[in-house]
């Protein structure tokens, strides 16, 4: 999961990064009289996706769900033994799920801590109680240290090279933040996602 997710998470925020650091900087050189220069920073505004699957049949011995989406397509999935009340979801049934996802990123040198451990990711996660319906969420953050490998302003994009060596080209939108990217410099990404489950029972019959 880490080498999907995080290549993903750098390219959103290095055009973010990109996009606000010659005004963040700006903005920093005016605070270096009574505070220690700050790195550009950009925020990825949290994005929230919600979608809503029924239950078509549930098969709880060999741990299959069948849902539909809504477009009205459907599949078979195999459920992992941390869904511990598999049996109580029955056909009929509503899940309902909600994936936020939110990130930072900083054009600064890593800190000695960074450099010893430019991939770290910490994962959490809870279960409803047994008097609710089944419900669980799933939260990640992941921290990656980067820096960017290439710069090419006639194509308007930027290389990124990742902790375990991957690359990623993207666009950037603002020609004008070329002015303040150079190749090496280092980039620390925050990325933090969490994924939430619940269960709606459907109309007793």
């Amino acid at each position: 999961m880490k080498k999907t997710l995080v290549p993903l998470a750098l390219a959103v925020l290095l055009v973010a990064a990109a996009s606000c650091s010659k005004k963040t900087e700006e903005a920093s050189v005016k605070q270096t009289e009574t505070t220690q220069e700050s790195a550009p920073v950009a925020r990825g505004e949290a994005a929230a996706v919600q979608v809503s699957f029924s239950v078509e049949s549930v098969d709880a011995e060999k741990r299959l769900i069948t849902l539909k989406g809504p477009n009205g397509n459907t599949g078979t999935y195999e459920v992992g033994d941390q869904v511990q009340r598999l049996s109580e979801i029955k056909a009929g049934d509503t899940i309902h799920a909600e994936y936020t996802v939110g990130a930072v990123a900083e054009l600064r040198e890593p800190t000695a801590e960074e450099k010893s451990a430019p991939l770290t990711e910490v994962v959490a996660g809870e279960r409803g109680t047994s008097e609710a319906p089944p419900a669980a969420g799933v939260g990640r953050v992941v921290r990656a240290v980067a820096s960017i490998e290439s710069v090419d302003p006639a194509a308007q994009s930027v290389t990124v090279k990742g902790p375990e060596n991957g690359l990623v080209t993207v666009h950037v939108e603002d020609p004008t933040v070329f002015s303040t990217l150079k190749v090496g410099d280092p980039l620390v990404v925050t990325f933090a996602e969490k994924l939430v489950l619940s269960v709606q029972p459907g109309a007793k019959s």
